[in-house]
């Protein structure tokens, strides 16, 4: 297994996991109205689909890993979905982010719905599985490894947002904090693309 690969994903996870994206903007906010303890069956959702998603992207990149064409689409799609997150971090309107918009307190298949319409986690996953899955063991070895460092990153990241979520949710909401906060998110999300790009598709 590539130690360098693994410390690669873990930077990169790093910086998905503190950019404010949809599963940690949901999980302070709802926590904030209903409590730490109502995010348990979102963030349970939320692994659920974090991990068909990330399973069902890990399979057809191992599937098509010997395509460089394949492979080269697959690895700019993700960037063009990073680079779709960058546009939105700068755009986003922190008086959307108020919790009384939230209606109801959000279950298990809330959580698992947001994962196939998570701009961000497709961006990250479609890349992390393209990049690594070769340098961590390869095939179903390779993919396995992968989903369970992020499932555990992102797990830990989630409880970690909806802990601090009643403190950060007044400062993100905040006409002038909060987009000056996005838009050093959104700055990191790009020299993240910038470093992705450069390095480019990694082909067999």
């Amino acid at each position: 297994m590539d130690t360098v690969a693994i410390v690669e994903l873990l930077t990169i996870l790093g910086i998905g996991v503190l950019t404010p994206g949809p599963n940690s903007l949901t999980c302070f906010a709802h926590s904030g109205i209903y409590g730490p303890k109502s995010n348990i069956k979102l963030i349970a959702g939320m692994c659920i689909g974090f991990v068909i998603v990330e399973l069902s992207v890990g399979l057809a990149v191992n599937v098509l890993k010997d395509n460089t064409l394949a492979m080269t689409v697959l690895h700019y799609i993700g960037m063009a979905f990073l680079a779709v997150m960058v546009i939105a971090m700068f755009r986003i309107d922190p008086k959307g982010l108020q919790s009384e918009h939230i209606e109801a307190a959000l279950g298990v298949k809330t959580g698992i719905c947001m994962q196939f319409a998570n701009g961000k986690e497709w961006a990250f996953v479609v890349i992390i599985m393209s990049s690594f899955i070769e340098p961590l063991g390869g095939g179903i070895s390779g993919i396995l490894t992968i989903i369970s460092i992020t499932l555990s990153v992102c797990l830990a990241a989630m409880i970690g947002w909806t802990f601090l979520g009643s403190r950060l949710h007044g400062v993100f909401s905040d006409e002038r904090k909060g987009p000056m906060i996005f838009k050093v998110c959104g700055s990191l999300l790009f020299l993240l693309g910038i470093a992705l790009f450069a390095r480019g598709p990694v082909l067999a």
